[in-house]
């Protein structure tokens, strides 16, 4: 994982002022594409993480936190938030799955 973007998530928890419990971290691009995916994402990168959310108190908790430290590239779920700090991918990007 970036050393940067592990620096920034950490300022997320302690923002958010809850445990993030992650489900999702690094994966290699190998890995990536075998589920179909590019290769190329941000979890390949090492920048990107997947919190575990199922309450919608939480999950504002979250994006909020991912506001406040500058993160502009997330995904929501309804048991997940997907949050990265790519410098690769296009920034301001929000999607839901």
């Amino acid at each position: 994982m970036d050393q940067e973007a592990m620096t920034r998530f950490d300022r997320v928890r302690e923002y958010a002022g809850i445990p993030l419990v992650i489900n999702s971290a690094y994966r290699t691009p190998a890995w990536d594409r075998s589920k179909g995916r590019s290769g190329t994402g941000a979890h390949t990168e090492g920048v990107a993480l997947d919190f575990k959310c199922n309450t919608s108190k939480n999950r504002y908790k979250i994006d909020d936190a991912l506001n406040r430290e500058g993160c502009t590239r997330k995904g929501i779920a309804k048991t997940f938030i997907h949050a990265d700090f790519s410098k690769t991918n296009p920034p301001r990007q929000l999607w839901t799955y």
